[in-house]
């Protein structure tokens, strides 16, 4: 929690960023569904669902060795999503 002083200090900028500018202020404030997901769900996370939902197909269609394969690489998927990529 902030002190109090930094929390009035927010409130101040905050109402001058509504007067200034209401429309990016509205903008700012309102999250829709679709926004909130893709700021939620990365790429690799949805990665790793889909290859869940593979290997649950593949278990239903009787295909133990696909099945296998995708779990193993729904769970590196999900074991990896703290991980950094960095490109030199």
């Amino acid at each position: 929690m902030l002190p109090r002083d930094e929390r009035r200090r927010l409130q101040e900028i905050e109402q001058q960023l509504v007067d200034e500018d209401p429309r990016l202020a509205r903008r700012l404030s309102q999250t829709s569904t679709l926004g909130y997901l893709r700021a939620r769900v990365s790429v690799r996370m949805f990665a790793a669902a889909c290859a869940g939902v593979l290997a649950v197909m593949c278990l239903f269609l009787n295909e133990g060795a696909a099945a296998l394969t995708s779990a193993a690489l729904a769970g590196v998927l999900l074991l990896s999503r703290t991980w950094r990529v960095e490109f030199l």
